[in-house]
């Protein structure tokens, strides 16, 4: 597992709605985050990858967690945790 600080959560369901908006908040109603990887790295994940049934409502900004990474072309988690 890997080791990154949260740069950046967006929860869907306090944002209006924007029609050239990529993400429908109603397909995506809780939302998704950035992790800051080691080396500079933004890695993107979606609310349901993260441990717990409100794990993604108590994240923070710079808090430490640990994630695994999807085999994709692009930088995604596929499974994050708050850092023990």
């Amino acid at each position: 597992m890997a080791t990154g600080s949260i740069k950046k959560i967006v929860h869907l369901s306090q944002q209006a709605h924007l029609r050239s908006a990529r993400l429908v908040t109603e397909h995506n109603e809780r939302g998704y985050g950035v992790i800051s990887a080691a080396g500079g790295a933004d890695v993107y994940f979606p609310h349901e990858v993260v441990e717990g049934l409100r794990g993604f409502d108590e994240l923070r900004r710079g808090q430490a967690v640990d994630y695994t990474l999807e085999d994709a072309p692009y930088l995604r988690a596929n499974f994050v945790r708050p850092a023990a």
